[in-house]
This record gives C-alpha cells, sequence and structure tokens, in this order.
C-alpha cells in the first residue's frame, strides 16, 4: 500500500443523506468519536430532493389524526407486504423527530396560531406532510448538517470508498481516497454505519438509480 492517511473512530456513518446525518448525530451524542464519509460535498445529498414534506400524525390541521391512522396508512399504502413493526415505529415516532428538527432549527411553514403546518399528500387520510414550501428536503439537510457539526462529527467530503475492512469480528474500518487530490484514505472504526442510500443498491433486485443513489 502506498502512504495514506490513517483515521479512527469509534463509529464510521458511510452517508450523508438525512438517515446518515442523523445516525451520526445520535452517535456524537453518547459521547463517542465520529466519522462520516460522503462521496459529495456535504448537503448534496439527493435528500435536498423531498419537495413534499415529512408524515407526521401531529394533528395540527386535522385533530382527528394519530399515530394509529397513520400506521394503517403507511401499511395499506404498502399493499401490507411492508414491514408492520418498521411501520408502527415510523407512525409513533415521526412527531417527536419532527418537533426535534424544529428544536435544531428547522423553520417549518405555520399555522395562524403559530403551529407547524401540515397539508395532504397521496396515501394520507389527513393532512400530515410537515413542510418548507417546496423545499424540505433542503431545510432537513441544512438542519441536520449544521446539527452535525455541531456535534462535533467529523465529514470527510468526496471521497469514494474502494473497500470494507473485516476481521473475525466483522467490518471494523474502510479504505478510500479523496477524490479532489487522490489521497489514499484508511478509517478504523468499531462500530461501522451504511446509511440506507448506501445500500440501496446491493439487493440483486432495487429500483433506486444507480446515478443518484449509487453506493460510495
Amino acid at each position: 500500500m502506498g502512504a495514506h492517511t490513517r483515521y479512527d473512530y469509534d463509529v464510521i456513518v458511510v452517508g450523508a443523506g438525512g438517515a446518515g446525518l442523523r445516525a451520526a448525530i445520535e452517535a456524537a451524542s453518547t459521547g463517542v468519536s465520529v466519522g462520516l464519509i460522503c462521496k459529495s460535498l456535504l448537503g448534496k445529498a439527493h435528500t435536498v430532493m423531498a419537495e413534499g414534506g415529512i408524515a407526521a400524525a401531529l394533528a395540527n390541521v386535522d385533530d382527528r389524526d394519530n399515530w394509529k391512522v397513520h400506521f394503517s396508512d403507511t401499511m395499506r399504502g404498502g399493499q401490507y407486504v411492508n414491514s408492520w413493526r418498521m411501520a408502527e415505529i415510523h407512525a409513533k415516532e415521526a412527531p417527536d423527530r419532527v418537533r426535534e428538527l424544529e428544536a435544531w432549527g428547522a423553520v417549518f411553514d405555520r399555522t395562524p396560531d403559530g403551529r407547524i403546518l401540515q397539508r395532504n399528500f397521496g396515501g394520507h387520510r389527513y393532512p400530515r406532510l410537515a413542510h418548507v414550501g417546496d423545499r424540505t428536503g433542503l431545510e432537513l439537510i441544512r438542519t441536520l448538517q449544521d446539527h452535525a457539526v455541531y456535534s462535533g462529527v467529523t465529514v470527510h467530503m468526496e471521497c469514494t470508498l474502494v473497500d470494507l475492512l473485516t476481521d473475525d469480528t466483522g467490518v471494523v474500518g474502510a479504505f478510500g481516497y479523496e477524490r479532489k487530490r487522490s489521497f489514499w484514505r484508511l478509517a478504523g472504526s468499531a462500530a461501522p454505519i451504511a446509511s440506507p442510500a448506501t445500500v440501496g443498491r446491493a439487493p440483486g433486485t432495487a429500483t433506486r438509480s444507480p446515478t443518484v443513489r449509487a453506493p460510495i
């Protein structure tokens, strides 16, 4: 192996979209060192394309809404082949995650009385989408990246991973290069995390774009 720079973290997160950033923030909140690796510049993840909003049963517009209705809508929308447990967790926790984003600085559209505004969207029985105009994804990424940096997460931008490092216990690190300067980088970690967008093309059959959502 030629000259390379080594970094050691307690946790490595591969992928800096909404899921990867939130995972990095959660890990950092426990006091461990976190390295975040992304294939582009921070803030340019495909999450910015989520224009519609974030589904959460806050019941700010229609008080008939609750997590059970959200759960039912989610299962029906998935033709009942989706994971009921994941749908349940999503429906129950989504309101807290939206309020969390608000506390971290996300600027949502508002109702006349100052609550987070929600609108209708396909598959939802009641107005449920908390939104920021037509740029919700952009606001989501802006908020999460700011909080990740504030939380002490170290970000490695424009890095392409070429291999995962393993031993008898499993994955223990990653090896790649910084595209801008062609420097090799090696990162060791006791707990690597791959964000959903990173492994979206891993199955033999997948609908995610190989160009937009390609693995790092």
